[in-house]
């Protein structure tokens, strides 16, 4: 690079005298400067500045106007030894040399300073900070440590780690290899191995060293570790999943068998030679369980087992029937019970969710079972065409069936379909007879009275008093009405809501448009000129499975019940 440099103007001034003779010529000198060659020099090395200036006798001022900056700057010289700063990469430093001539007049020139950096490489070292107790063993951390690398420069640092397997085991598996510490777990292994790692660093100048660094992993004494899963607790008719999937193997390789390893009732596998199988667990009234174990083969035919156990509790039923809905809805139409923006429906809860799997003691649609009862409260197969009673067999109630709609009131049997009743107890259950509960006549049922006074309680009276009991048992009684809305089958709305394969004979005629069959519960609401007697009663319509309270001087149909109610 060429410098520029100021130089000497001379100036000649002729000067004439007055008078005409002769003359003298004069010349004037102007300080000039010159700050030298540009000067190439390696980092911290030194060097000399010398500037010539004229005319002599001035002084000379330094200092450095851009790149790096230079210790001492700025001072004052003609001559200067100089020290080199310490740069990371190869710069230009521009120095400018002042100078005032002894005259006062102040002229300058600039030099170049080419530094060119010494980058002196990093220092790379491992140490092994992890497992504490060594050799390392199978699942032990093994952590290896970039710290203690160094770079020699005064100003310099370490600002770039690279760990690279140079050789070892295939089925190490590293998360971040671009840190200062690196960590692994110790592979299974069948034998005795070596890692070699190798670590390169880089300092900030872009420098970089490598070393490698070798780690001792022991073998394991067990090469197939099978994992037959956590023990689970399932209900019955629930889909368990068998999951061998986390077993391990030297190279991840393997293959799984399942076999039923508990004595019971043998439960099928969806597929016993798969990692991940699954069953359905069967019915049960008690708690059991089950164990399975999976034999797991890795690709030298080494094997492993483990087991896993699996208890199957009652599924919480309850005491209580479904609702009879075997299909869901949205708001206009028929869906898929697996539509999940209208979840949770009936037909895809309880019970009658799982009717094809549940064990019954007699038959009925879904999930409610029921056993036919003769006049003796004798079991009678599903199939009898000829029945007097029904035992649910899930509440334990036992229920009257009507006898079919014969002659006309009041000439009609005392259990006739088409017989209905006043309501009309007292709070001790009995009849009530009084001026709120006039005579009916003609009377809506049969000759239970000779002042044709049709409560309820006289009916159920008169079944009781059968000789022999009705159905074997003469406690029979009007259902609460959680008890009556048991054996409502939602499914059948549309005619009546009761299975006619259990409940035959429903009345031939309705009450305004309505079956209703009387419950034992008091409507909760104000009284009607009976002292303290609430006056409404609910009523249950067997056409459409609704409820309403009813008046207690009105009349509706009833189906005795006997039995423990079973109302929690």
């Amino acid at each position: 690079m060429l410098k520029k440099s100021l130089t000497i103007a001379a100036v000649s001034v002729i000067l004439s005298g007055c008078g005409g003779s002769g003359g003298s010529d004069e010349e004037v000198v102007r300080a000039s400067i010159n700050a030298g060659q540009d000067v190439t020099v390696i980092e911290k090395n030194e060097f000399t500045l010398k500037a010539m200036a004229s005319p002599t006798g001035g002084t000379f001022n330094w200092q450095v106007t851009s790149g790096p900056s230079i210790d001492g700057f700025p001072q004052t010289g003609e001559e200067l030894t100089v020290t080199a700063p310490d740069v990371k990469s190869d710069s230009i430093a521009v120095l400018k040399v002042d100078y005032l001539s002894p005259s006062g007049e102040l002229v300058s020139d600039t030099l170049n300073v080419n530094i060119t950096s010494n980058n002196q490489l990093p220092v790379a070292k491992v140490t092994q900070t992890g497992p504490a107790t060594l050799p390392s063993k199978y699942l032990d951390t093994v952590v290896l440590s970039a710290e203690e690398s160094s770079d020699p420069d005064d100003n310099g640092q370490v600002v770039g780690y690279k760990w690279e397997l140079i050789s070892g085991p295939s089925n190490i598996v590293v998360e971040d290899s671009g840190s200062m510490t690196l960590s692994f777990v110790h592979p299974l292994l069948a034998d005795t191995q070596t890692a070699v790692w190798r670590l390169t660093v880089t300092d900030d100048e872009g420098g970089s060293t490598t070393t490698d660094f070798s780690v001792a992993l022991a073998k394991n004494d067990k090469v197939v570790l099978a994992n037959a899963g956590e023990d689970q607790e399932v209900l019955e008719f629930d889909t368990v999943t068998l999951d061998a999937s986390k077993s391990v193997t030297v190279d991840g390789q393997y293959t799984c068998t399942w076999q039923q390893s508990s004595t019971g009732d043998t439960i099928a596998l969806a597929d016993s030679s798969a990692c991940k199988t699954t069953f359905q667990a069967p019915d049960k009234d008690d708690k059991t369980f089950a164990t399975f174990k999976v034999t797991v083969t890795d690709s030298s035919n080494r094997t492993g087992d483990d087991e896993v156990r699996i208890d199957i509790l009652p599924k919480p039923l309850s005491n209580l029937n479904d609702s009879g809905a075997s299909a869901c809805y949205n708001d206009s139409a028929k869906i898929d019970c697996a539509n999940t923006e209208f979840p949770r429906q009936d037909a895809e809860l309880g019970r009658d969710s799982v009717a094809a799997l549940i064990s019954k003691e007699g038959s009925g649609d879904l999930a409610f079972d029921f056993t036919k009862l003769d006049a003796d409260g004798k079991e009678l197969s599903n199939d009898a065409s000829s029945f007097s009673c029904v035992r649910d067999n899930i509440t334990g109630l036992v229920w009257e069936v009507k006898e079919a709609t014969a002659g006309t009131l009041p000439n009609t049997s005392t259990r006739n379909a088409q017989n209905h009743y006043t309501w009309a107890l007292n709070p001790d259950g009995t009849e009530l007879i009084g001026s709120e509960y006039p005579v009916i006549n003609p009377a809506p049922c049969p000759h239970i009275s000779d002042t044709y006074r049709c409560g309820v309680q006289a009916f159920i009276n008169r079944v009781n008093s059968e000789s022999g009991g009705y159905c074997g048992g003469n406690t029979w009684r009007l259902p609460s009405y959680t008890e009556l809305m048991s054996i409502v089958d939602f499914g059948l709305v549309g005619v009546h809501v009761l299975d006619p394969a259990f409940f035959p004979n429903m009345p031939a005629s309705s009450l305004r448009g309505h079956l209703y069959f009387w419950t034992s519960q008091t409507a909760v609401g104000g009284t009607n000129g009976v002292g303290a007697n609430l006056t409404r009663a609910y009523v249950v319509d067997m056409e459409t499975g609704n409820d309403i309270p009813r008046a207690k001087e009105q009349t509706a149909y009833v189906r005795l019940v006997r039995g423990d109610s079973n109302e929690n």
